[in-house]
């Protein structure tokens, strides 16, 4: 990592006003007016910045002299008058804001807006664009007292030694976003200087060091090793009026002192005592020593000053966020204490700089690219620069490029709900992978990589998120792929050239290309763009990437229009179009509803008077009147008018609700928290979450549960554990774990996402989404067998022959959803590597291979008009809908199932909608609800207006 941190040009602001410019070390207590003229700019790696322009009434500070994150820090005087010019410099709407401090509002590009802010308060206050700022419109104005005093420092017998400005041998500002803290260093002298990312601190032992530490976003809680300081208090001044103002962090403690009320300074100031003529101070907190401090939710800060190493001399102090999640994310760094005398004087180490070495962008310091963690379609790692290099990655948003030692940079700034940043597959022998977080929370990552070769991330939450990057050697041919990769999945030194590694490629320019969806309404063919770029491969091969694709997987692949079934079904599915876009809204989502009769899409419900975000599963009350919708990128349970199609109540439920199932015994609602650690449960008839049953023990690992179902009897649940690999069984009545069943063997990352059920309860099937494979579990929670979905599978030259002796030659890659068809004969498995796999209950195997769309996901099954079942199968980056008959004869052969007809999802001209469509239309197909619920014990719940339509043998499918 390059040190080259100081020597840079800086600009020294211009000192104008009615006091003389002086350095931080001056006390002299005049009021100051400062006209601040500043800059919203856009960094190289598309990250935003705050630039000084020019500071009138300075007080010694020498600004960088570009953009810098975080932004200039603006030291006032308590009393000081301050008003502020923004130049916006970037192409969206921002502004500048101390909060509660500070009048002004945001301004268009190429706008300048005013601002004022309020000086009464002393302390570190941070400032931002109005919008919290996350990926770096952010910077900290300090307002010290007009005597110079600042906070004391604690010695190493106790002592505590009051500071004023002058002592302080330089002061270190350390922002904590996301993961990721931001730091900038000033001198004694007033020169700032920028240290990027996650810093290494530097000073000199026995120097008196003052840290000011600031969050913007979701909190965090700061820690300094070997160091300690004094607690806060907070001290509310009140004016003869009753007119009050709080000052926080008064670490001074000259308001406790142990002396007695002496004026130690000489200044005349006791603050214990103020005349009643002039006013009163009342003080807040208990004083005391820490070394730990919380910060709070959206924006906090908090300002301490240290004797460097004392008490324990010279050495290397790690400064972390004392959250676990957060600092196995990367949110830590060094405190570096030197000898007198050392060579390194104490000096600094910045880290990866938004203008450092990436793609385009040349430079001798560590490069940092940056992902906006998005609830967008198809750009869920949203690169920050993402407009610059569309025309270069193909049409997806979500691939970096940098050269080795670089670092990338995840802030979760553009959602609703909590992931993960997960390491899915990394160059062989990478050094820090793979890199993965036990928890889901709202906050980022900071990864640093050395080793060339192409890195993909995803969340574990959300499995078809995924941002890419290639670290490329410079000194060679071709963007680097790596000679070998290896995958979550424990499979080690697969070849680059294999064709597992490229069909996982085309996965990821599928799904992060909108471009590339397939598209049923158009009369052009399906084309995939690949980047025209050359790659370098297992043994230093150089070849084209959209030449070795094509050769691979065809293009420009004619689309057959899609053609629906000749028989009829039974009443309505509802498919989550999750990724449609409307007018109304700001988050993507619809429900589409097919009616079965004619097979038209008659409605499309957008709701957006709540913003609905991303819908993902569904679920019906027992007489069909109530449809139930997760937002899967939200927390929230909405429920829907069956009839009419209007909003009921929107409920917060737990973070990223996935799926969604009654009770068939009493119709209480269950719904999956695929973010946090439990199933919530709201009582039949109510609209209130009761409580949430937790899905493991107390210090036991989190689950993060998905799409579980529930036995027939409705006394238990079962649920697949992503986290934990895992399949659960639980009794809802008591919240007793009755049994936790390994899906993965000795294999890491099974994956398990969803749930099949046996119509008696008497087996479950569970999908092992990266393990390609389905576990089967009996009701005991005894593991039967698993079906390999690959076992006919060449990973190395993608030939597909019968491998496993079942004479079937078939293939499931990436297998999601697997409903058990409610006469308990077949399971059919939607996988999203373009396959449908029908398997046979009696005997447990593959007995057919069906074609899908890219990203098959949904399956469920609804009522065949005249007897029997159709499975209907939804696709996230297609816009239609597939009818699997598993039995068109019904003759119990399964080996003659068939897509029975296709059904376009969107909306025609006899549609009704309440919001109007804007893109993407009829894609995102996941969460699939038949209506009537045909499943054994929630058919027999149906009214008689809905069983009247079923054949006897679909009333009573357990009984076949």
């Amino acid at each position: 990592m390059s040190k080259l941190i100081f020597g840079r040009k800086l600009l020294t602001a211009v000192a104008f006003g009615l006091v003389v410019s002086m350095p931080l070390g001056s006390t002299v207590a005049l009021a100051a007016s400062h006209t601040i003229v500043m800059s919203a700019e856009i960094l190289p790696n598309g990250q935003h910045g705050y630039k000084m322009v020019s500071h009138g009434g300075n007080n010694g500070s020498n600004y960088p002299a570009t953009a810098v994150i975080p932004g200039p820090t603006l030291f006032v005087k308590q009393g000081d008058s301050v008003s502020v010019q923004l130049i916006n410099n970037t192409k969206e709407k921002v502004g500048f804001k101390v909060p509660g401090l500070s009048t002004g509002s945001k301004v268009e590009p190429g706008q300048t807006g005013s601002y004022s802010v309020d000086t009464s308060a002393t302390g570190t206050h941070p400032y931002h664009d109005g919008k919290l700022g996350l990926t770096g419109l952010f910077g900290a104005i300090v307002v010290d007292r007009p005597d110079g005093k600042l906070e004391s420092y604690l010695d190493a017998d106790g002592k505590i030694v009051p500071v004023k400005q002058r002592d302080v041998k330089k002061q270190q500002v350390l922002f904590m976003v996301g993961s990721t803290f931001w730091g900038t260093e000033i001198s004694q002298d007033g020169t700032q200087t920028p240290l990027w990312t996650n810093p290494t601190l530097g000073a000199v032992h026995n120097d008196i060091v003052r840290f000011h530490i600031l969050s913007v976003g979701p909190g965090h809680t700061f820690h300094l090793h070997a160091h300690r300081w004094l607690k806060p208090v907070t001290e509310t001044r009140r004016d003869k009026s009753g007119h009050s103002r709080d000052d926080k962090d008064r670490d001074d403690y000259a308001h406790f002192r142990r002396d007695g009320d002496r004026d130690e300074d000489g200044d005349g100031d006791d603050d214990r005592h103020h005349n009643s003529s002039k006013g009163t101070v009342e003080h807040r907190g208990t004083p005391g020593i820490i070394d730990t401090k919380l910060l709070a939710d959206r924006f906090d800060s908090h300002v301490f000053t240290v004797k460097a190493g004392t008490g324990v001399g010279p050495g290397s102090w790690q400064y972390h966020c004392h959250l676990f999640s957060h600092m196995e994310a990367g949110m830590h760094g060094s405190f570096r204490v030197d000898p007198v005398g050392s060579p390194q004087m104490g000096t600094s180490i910045a880290g990866a700089s938004p203008h450092g070495a990436i793609f385009g962008n040349s430079s001798n310091d560590p490069g940092l690219v940056t992902f906006v963690i998005s609830d967008q379609p198809g750009t869920w790692f949203r690169s920050a620069r993402a407009d610059t290099i569309f025309g270069i990655t193909g049409g997806t948003r979500s691939l970096e490029v940098l050269p080795p030692g670089g670092s990338v940079n995840f802030i979760m700034s553009d959602t609703n709900t909590v992931h993960t940043i997960t390491s899915l597959l990394w160059p062989s022998g990478a050094d820090h992978m793979p890199f993965d977080q036990v928890r889901a929370y709202k906050g980022g990552g900071l990864v640093h990589l050395s080793k060339p070769g192409l890195y993909v991330f995803t969340c574990k939450v959300h499995p078809y998120m995924f941002g890419a990057v290639i670290v490329d050697d410079p000194a060679t041919d071709g963007l680097d792929l790596g000679d070998t990769i290896d995958l979550a999945t424990g499979i080690k030194n697969l070849p680059t050239s294999s064709d597992l590694a490229t069909f996982l490629l085309k996965t990821f320019f599928i799904a992060t290309a909108p471009n590339n969806w397939q598209d049923y309404t158009a009369s052009t063919p399906w084309k995939i763009t690949y980047p025209n770029v050359s790659v370098r491969v297992t043994g230093g091969t150089v070849v084209n990437l959209p030449e070795v694709m094509t050769a691979r997987y065809g293009n420009d692949i004619a689309l057959t229009p899609p053609t629906p079934p000749r028989v009829h079904g039974v009443g309505e599915v509802w498919v989550d179009t999750q990724f449609e876009k409307t007018a109304g809204k700001s988050k993507p989502g619809t429900i589409s509803v097919v009616d079965t009769a004619t097979w038209k899409v008659t409605r499309k419900i957008a709701l957006p008077e709540i913003n609905m975000n991303n819908p993902h599963n569904m679920w019906t009350n027992k007489d069909q009147s109530v449809v139930y919708q997760t937002q899967w990128f939200d927390n929230k349970l909405t429920m829907i008018d069956k009839r009419t199609g209007k909003l009921i109540k929107n409920i917060r439920v737990g973070e990223a609700p996935a799926h969604v199932m009654t009770r068939p015994d009493n119709d209480d609602i269950t719904v999956t928290n695929n973010g946090e650690d439990g199933v919530s449960i709201i009582p039949a008839g109510t609209m209130k979450v009761k409580e949430i049953m937790p899905t493991q023990k107390s210090g036991q690992l989190a689950t993060n549960p998905h799409g579980h179902w529930i036995s027939t009897d409705g006394n238990q649940v079962v649920t697949p554990n992503i986290f934990t690999n895992d399949v659960g069984f639980y009794d809802i009545d008591s919240g007793a774990i009755l049994e936790r069943t390994p899906t993965g063997g000795s294999a890491p990352g099974a994956h398990p996402i969803a749930i099949g059920m046996m119509p008696d309860s008497s087996k479950f099937y569970a999908a092992n989404l990266l393990h390609h494979s389905v576990s089967v579990i009996d009701r005991n929670g005894t593991l039967l067998k698993t079906i390999n979905l690959i076992a006919d599978y060449n990973p190395i030259d993608g030939t597909i022959q019968d491998r496993d002796g079942d004479g079937q030659a078939t293939v499931g890659i990436l297998p999601i959803q697997l409903p058990v068809s409610p006469d308990g004969r077949a399971v059919v498995v939607a996988n999203m590597g373009q396959s449908i796999i029908v398997i046979d209950t009696l005997t447990d195997r593959v007995v057919k291979m069906l074609p899908c769309d890219a990203g098959c996901h949904g399956a469920n099954f609804g009522a065949k008009k005249g007897g029997g079942y159709y499975a209907y199968v939804s696709s996230k980056f297609a816009n239609e809908l597939i009818v699997v008959d598993v039995d068109p004869n019904n003759d119990g052969n399964l080996s003659d199932a068939e897509v029975a007809g296709r059904v376009p999802l969107v909306s025609n001209s006899h549609t009704h909608t309440d919001d109007r469509i804007t893109s993407l239309a009829g894609y995102g197909g996941q969460g699939v609800l038949a209506i009537p619920n045909v499943y054994n014990s929630w058919v027999k719940n149906l009214p008689d207006e809905w069983k009247s339509q079923l054949t006897p043998a679909q009333q009573n499918p357990s009984h076949r």
